[in-house]
């Protein structure tokens, strides 16, 4: 029997200029997990990564504490199909025209604009609001990859770990929560799309998510685990 371990990856810096770099509380957060897998003694037999930069970042911190402890880590194989999707992408093209017309996202603003200590929560149901529309396929942006196709791309990204696992391997994969998601509800067998898209707002920063791999059947032991983070490091975007 093998084990996959689904790592989503640390806080990134969400409202920079640049989303794909770590926060430095994400830096934390991801060195913590290190500490934590090698205090575990967990051994890999085969590390994946998307080609994002936080995942990428995310294991390398990981693997930084394996270094310091002593315990052999492998190279990250890199795999494009673990890449999140790209709704964010959508919005920055969507949003600023959809909130001169929308009711909703209208009265949104006007709520975040007279309670400015939730701005946050307000920006985070506008994106849930995006989010819907777009994997309902209600929002098409030229050059953004569709839901339907980040669906696929992240399910032939699972299938191709499978293939290539060995019988009592241990594989970690860094991607992100909207790739996580994707791939837990593939193997619970979860056909509403939008139940799959909200999966994504459970999945908190460094947490785990584990499959069991044997005879060709997959099914899911952990999900969203966090046991080396507490308080306000515990960060959901």
């Amino acid at each position: 029997m093998s084990k996959i371990y689904l790592f989503r990856h640390a806080q990134a810096s969400i409202g920079s200029s640049n989303y794909d770099v770590l926060s430095s509380k994400g830096e934390v957060q991801a060195t913590e997990l290190g500490k934590y897998l090698c205090e575990k003694k967990i051994v890999f037999d085969k590390i994946y990564t998307g080609d994002l930069r936080r995942q990428q970042h995310t294991a390398e911190l990981v693997s930084e504490e394996y270094n310091k402890s002593g315990i052999s880590i492998p190279n990250p194989i890199v795999l494009k199909d673990l890449n999140e999707h790209q709704a964010p992408d959508a919005m920055k093209s969507e949003l600023p025209k959809m909130m001169l017309t929308d009711p909703y996202l209208k009265d949104l603003q006007v709520q975040a604009e007279s309670n400015p200590k939730n701005k946050h929560s307000y920006m985070m149901l506008g994106f849930k609001y995006f989010l819907h529309k777009w994997v309902e396929n209600e929002i098409s942006v030229a050059g953004v990859i569709p839901w339907k196709e980040f669906r696929i791309n992240s399910v032939n990204g699972l299938n191709s770990i499978l293939k290539n696992t060995e019988k009592g391997e241990t594989i970690g994969v860094f991607t992100s929560g909207g790739t996580i998601s994707s791939m837990v509800s593939e193997v619970l067998k979860i056909t509403n799309e939008i139940t799959v898209a909200d999966l994504n707002f459970s999945v908190r920063n460094t947490s785990f998510s584990s499959l069991l791999f044997s005879n060709n059947e997959t099914s899911l032991l952990s999900f969203n685990e966090l046991p080396h983070l507490e308080g306000k490091m515990i960060t959901f975007v």
